[in-house]
């Protein structure tokens, strides 16, 4: 069973650890706490971002495009999940030193953590994990400005300005 430790408003750990049965979505997180999500952007030579499609079969936004990574584990620092949440889902092996912290922001319960790396790859290099992604696909700019079945564009701005 995975567990998550909660953070305040600034992403510091507060000590509440939640077990994933007991998690249920927002309402399911105090008040004042917040869980942490860490997504990591691939950028390719040709500036295209590599996103995945949401598995048809997730609660959570299925079917939609965006980004790779996951819920923050207890213990774990956000840098840990951006690459093991790459390894998990896509198969692809990130270093810490390769990642750069694009932006953060909030929502009403959770705090989301975006990491950038330029780096190209393989989309059949690539082993998805089928429980989680339908399909990978690489976008330019102007193409995820128009794409409507995306999670969250907030990182799309702060993206955009260092292209």
């Amino acid at each position: 069973m995975e567990q998550f430790e909660l953070v305040d408003i600034n992403g510091n750990k507060t000590g509440t650890i939640i077990n994933s049965d007991k998690f249920k979505g927002p309402d399911s997180i105090p008040e004042g706490e917040y869980i942490p999500i860490v997504k990591a952007i691939i950028i390719n030579k040709d500036k295209k971002i590599l996103l995945q499609k949401r598995s048809m079969n997730k609660s959570a936004n299925p079917g939609q495009w965006g980004l790779t990574g996951g819920k923050v584990d207890a213990g774990e620092d956000y840098l840990t999940t951006a690459i093991r949440e790459t390894y998990e889902e896509i198969g692809i092996e990130l270093k810490k030193e390769e990642l750069r912290l694009l932006c953060r922001y909030n929502t009403e319960k959770a705090i989301f953590i975006i990491y950038y790396i330029e780096k190209n790859i393989n989309i059949e290099d690539c082993k998805i994990q089928p429980e989680e992604v339908d399909e990978l696909r690489y976008f330019s700019i102007d193409e995820l400005e128009e794409l409507e079945k995306i999670e969250g564009k907030q990182w799309l701005k702060e993206l955009k300005s260092i292209l």
